[in-house]
């Protein structure tokens, strides 16, 4: 059985290239992933100059939490990000894992409105609401 999982993406470099970038490497990655619209944000808990573009992801995987944790740094290091850049506020991507399953993994991001939101499209989305936007 496939295990749903919901993705956080946000970029505040390059943004709109950054975010494309991690999309078409997330569709090669997953037997099935949906995107919801982007949106731009204020900076949350980072001294950096730029606002962050911020996307939601649902996806399906055969894989377990680690083998997609490490997929996922996997993407952020090929989209450079760095540790330099982390201690700067330069993130040219940053992809976490919220969700496994009903398994809550990152309970303050899944607060935040812009996830909420982008969780609610991608849920309509699935219950024929709305057409997929990739």
């Amino acid at each position: 059985m496939a295990n749903r999982i919901i993705l956080s993406l946000g970029s505040n470099t390059d943004q709109e290239r950054n975010i494309a970038d991690a999309g078409h490497l997330l569709d090669s990655s997953f037997v099935s992933i949906s995107f919801s619209v982007p949106v731009y944000t204020v900076p949350i808990n980072i001294s950096c100059s730029g606002h962050f573009l911020n996307q939601v992801a649902i996806a399906f995987t055969e894989e377990g939490p680690d083998e997609v944790n490490y997929r996922l740094k996997q993407i952020e290091r090929q989209l450079r990000r760095t540790p330099e850049g982390n201690a700067t506020g330069v993130i040219p991507i940053d992809i976490d894992l919220l969700q496994w399953n009903d398994l809550i993994l990152k309970p303050e991001d899944l607060q935040r409105d812009y996830v909420k939101a982008g969780i609610r499209f991608l849920q309509e989305i699935e219950s024929g609401g709305h057409q997929k936007i990739n």
